[in-house]
């Protein structure tokens, strides 16, 4: 059984690798898919998904995986499109979202489709509310919230920055990663 763990990975951190180890032992799932996101209508300034998916691939074995899928999609990028492709007959994919993107799912483009097709792994952080999400298990959302998943205090926005700055990265990129973005010079600008 598979999970999908979507997301921009700009770049992948020490974090995203954790949380997809740990999901992949509470919930004896056989492996975790990387799916970066091309060009994601909500965000500004990643670098080309072609580095993010390479810093990805360098983190690969048999239980972490990733797909290039959103590269032959158009662009934005729409997670309910990415699904439609991924899903194969009736069973519902498994989703690695984190509890703040969940809390906003009834915006995201064709809720519905996504409502019907996912199986969410909510990942929620100290202090966070189940009561906030709860209500979406009444409009037909399944879901299950990850407890006791450990929450690494490291962002990619903070990464992009310590290497703007020259501050290191040390700790919270793996060092291939962090080889990977010296060698190619990203984000620097």
């Amino acid at each position: 059984m598979e999970c999908y763990y979507f997301g921009t990975f700009n770049p992948v951190h020490k974090g995203h690798i954790q949380t997809a180890y740990e999901v992949l032992e509470k919930f004896n799932f056989d492996k975790i898919i990387f799916v970066p996101s091309n060009q994601p209508p909500h965000k500004k300034n990643f670098i080309d998904i072609s580095h993010r998916i390479n810093m990805l691939k360098l983190l690969e074995n048999e239980k972490i995986k990733v797909s290039d899928i959103e590269t032959t999609l158009k662009t934005p990028s729409y997670s309910f499109q990415t699904i439609e492709k991924l899903k194969k007959g009736e069973e519902k994919l498994n989703f690695i979202i984190g509890y703040d993107a969940f809390i906003q799912i009834k915006t995201w483009k064709n809720p519905e489709y996504i409502r019907k097709n996912l199986h969410f792994i909510v990942l929620q952080r100290r202090g966070e509310e189940k009561s906030e999400i709860e209500k979406l298990k009444d409009e037909g959302y399944d879901f299950v919230i990850a407890e006791n998943i450990s929450f690494v205090d490291v962002s990619s926005t903070q990464i992009r920055e310590n290497v703007k700055s020259g501050l290191s990265i040390d700790n919270l990129v793996d060092e291939k990663v962090k080889r990977y973005i010296k060698e190619n010079e990203l984000y620097r600008n």
